[in-house]
């Protein structure tokens, strides 16, 4: 998306008002953009982001992941690249092979 961080940056304003799980997907979200597109405003939304989920949120999985981000962006951002942006393995159901009989067990 070529405008990502302008419509980012307008949901950045409401970060702190906003639910856990869409303050968890802001904050990868700005991760992935700053780790894709590392120039000036990416860099002080990420700074904004970290900053708003390590000292002003009481949600310890947000705070977590913010330090877990913050701590592998400042000492390696090659190793940050490779965990962050890399190709995630596709999630299979497989309950429809088991025997109807094992899953009434």
């Amino acid at each position: 998306i070529d405008n990502a961080d302008e419509l980012l940056e307008t949901f950045l304003e409401t970060f702190p008002e906003e639910t856990s799980p869409v303050q968890l997907q802001l904050l990868t979200a700005t991760v992935k953009l700053f780790l894709k597109k590392p120039t000036e405003r990416p860099q002080q939304m990420i700074q904004l982001v970290l900053s708003n989920a390590t000292q002003e949120t009481d949600n310890p999985d947000l705070r977590d992941r913010a330090y877990i981000y913050w701590r592998l962006l400042s000492t390696d951002p090659e190793a940050a690249k490779d965990v962050i942006l890399s190709e995630k393995p596709i999630i299979a159901d497989d309950t429809s092979a088991l025997e109807p009989e094992m899953l009434d067990e």
